[in-house]
């Protein structure tokens, strides 16, 4: 049952943050686990995360899109320079009316993190962006940026796959053979 717990556990960390799965595995104490079960727990986890987060950020998409429309509809239809009146009736009957702006502050479209994750896509596309999803972007942003831009589900199965699989096999080996213990001994 130990066993077990010590398993899911990699698998979850590895299936969110993809980067620390196996670096946590490497300088824990308690997990024992040999190269070859590193790496398929780390690799099962992140595929269990990309298509979790696959099918999840398709609903997440939808749902934002009707909350957007639907926010969109009573904006239209509240189209007025004044609040409606409120009456207090206790009291002789005033009414108040509070101005309401017609300028609406513009949202924020683009934002550093997104405007870099775009401009990757149009320079190296589905390959660049699967090659830095596990290390760099974490796997839930970086699948729901493929999704939004790539309609192929299988083609982006097999991208981030083989992403993930490189990315266990080279970390696995970093923290297993090389014994790297801090980010200092990669930098020196």
């Amino acid at each position: 049952m130990e066993e077990l717990i010590k398993i899911i556990t990699l698998m979850l960390i590895s299936s969110v943050k993809f980067t620390l799965g196996i670096p946590f595995v490497s300088y824990s104490e308690q997990y024992t686990f040999t190269f070859l079960e590193t790496n398929v727990y780390a690799i099962t986890g992140g595929m269990l995360g990309v298509v979790f987060f696959m099918y999840f950020s398709e609903w997440l998409i939808m749902l934002w899109d009707r909350i957007r429309n639907a926010i969109h509809q009573r904006k239209i239809r509240r189209k007025q320079m004044f609040s409606s009146p409120s009456v207090d009736v206790d009291t002789p009957l005033e009414i108040q009316y509070d101005y309401i702006s017609n300028t609406t502050k513009p949202r924020k479209i683009f934002t550093p993190r997104t405007r870099n994750i775009v401009r990757l896509w149009n320079k190296y596309g589905l390959i660049g962006l699967a090659i830095l999803t596990p290390i760099a972007i974490s796997i839930p942003v970086g699948t729901f940026f493929i999704t939004k831009l790539e309609r192929n589900k299988k083609k982006i199965l097999l991208y981030l796959f083989i992403s993930i699989v490189c990315w266990s096999l080279i970390l696995t080996s970093l923290f297993h053979f090389a014994k790297i213990k801090t980010i200092g001994d990669i930098i020196s």
